[in-house]
């Protein structure tokens, strides 16, 4: 094996690695960038082999013209797709415009004016030194990790500097250029695994912030989920399966700590009517107000729930026997005016009881539920005693 082949083997081995990384990347993410990676790599590797044909002796002049054609057309569509990658990849755009691929005739014709100079291949290194500037301070704004951010940086602008001086040395020396200058591809090697790095940690942290994200989208929606399974959909209140596991832990809290519990069962007079005459989008409307205007009277501490139909629940922790009966009596006189229930405008018949200690719950509903019916009763008979209106003698 000649020595001047070695340099291009080491450098063509750390470019298949960046290859197939890049090909891994792209069936683990999808992401259209990598794909222009891909691409570029691939024309790299391309160069790599046109390079190791025109080192071979014996060959004319005027038969590498050819070959250096061939060169300069892989690097440029190496940099060509180096630098669409890096805008996709920052842009995150999902597909490329067919227009973009017109860039191949000004490539074409570039690659075959070059080839044809003194120096063939030494304005392309200053080509992709300028192509690894922009990539690199590309990579130093694109958002994501900083050690990513930073070794990407790096790795590109170490390039962009080893090209450009590479490029000089060849318009400095011509053909005797010192043999110090071909250990720039063991460098470029170094350089294609730190580049491998930095995409990997890249990518690695951006899959952990969209994994975070993920699980803060999961926890608001199992949250929400639980949330409605709590909820009465048409007032937003608290339900009646809710109130089964709220009132265990309210009777053990008043227990633990002998403050009075007490509870305000609500109907809606005139509800069946509203729903018949106005109907049952008026009705909803009339409910909704009711829950707004119950849960605007009581305090933070009480739970407001939707007990089925027309009936609500209000539990009042810390509240004994008078103050249950104040807050029923100021319920039951002060629903304002609801919009859309003319001339059937609803009053609300509250009934309330105090838990006792050592009694069952069950009473304890039942008592307020009885209250509440024996004020309803009365609220009718004082309607129908109105719309009937003074008896004559």
């Amino acid at each position: 094996m000649e020595a001047a082949l070695l340099p291009l083997l080491v450098q063509a081995a750390g470019t298949i690695l960046l290859f197939v990384v890049f090909l891994l990347l792209y069936r683990k993410f999808r992401r259209p960038a990598f794909l222009d990676w891909i691409a570029s790599w691939g024309f790299f590797l391309a160069s790599i082999c046109v390079e190791g044909v025109l080192q071979q002796p014996g060959a004319a002049d005027d038969s590498r013209k050819v070959p250096y054609f061939l060169l300069n057309l892989a690097l440029l569509a190496h940099v060509f797709f180096l630098l669409r990658g890096v805008s996709r990849f920052r842009r995150e755009r999902s597909a490329s415009k067919p227009v973009e691929m017109l860039w191949i005739l000004p490539i074409l014709g570039v690659a075959w004016l070059f080839s044809g100079t003194n120096a063939p291949d030494t304005y392309i290194s200053f080509v992709r030194a300028a192509a690894y500037v922009v990539t690199a301070a590309a990579f130093a704004r694109t958002p994501g990790s900083a050690g990513g951010r930073v070794l990407l940086f790096s790795s590109f602008f170490l390039w962009a500097v080893e090209r450009a001086v590479f490029g000089w040395a060849q318009l400095y020396y011509g053909a005797g250029m010192p043999k110090m200058y071909t250990y720039g591809q063991y460098f470029e090697m170094f350089l294609e695994m730190t580049v491998g790095v930095g995409i990997i940690i890249l990518l690695f942290e951006a899959s952990q912030d969209e994994l975070q994200r993920e699980m803060a989208r999961l926890v608001e929606s199992d949250t929400q989920v639980k949330e409605m399974g709590i909820r009465d959909r048409l007032t937003g209140l608290y339900n009646r399966h809710y109130f089964n596991d709220v009132i265990r832990r309210e009777l053990a809290a008043s227990r633990r700590h002998g403050f009075a519990l007490s509870v305000l069962l609500i109907d809606v007079d005139r509800f069946k009517q509203i729903n018949d005459i106005r109907g049952h989008q008026i009705g909803d409307e009339v409910l909704q107000f009711v829950a707004n205007f119950l849960t605007a009277c009581v305090r933070e501490s009480d739970l407001v729930f939707r007990w089925g139909g027309d009936e609500f629940l209000v539990l009042l922790t810390q509240a004994d026997e008078a103050s249950a009966a104040q807050k029923a009596e100021e319920l039951s006189r002060s629903l304002p005016h609801i919009p859309g229930a003319e001339h059937l405008q609803p009053t609300l018949s509250v009934g309330w009881a105090t838990h006792r200690p050592k009694a069952e719950f069950p009473r304890t509903l039942a008592e307020a539920d009885a209250r509440m019916y024996e004020r309803k009763l009365s609220r009718k008979k004082e309607r129908e005693a109105r719309e009937r209106g003074p008896v004559r003698p």
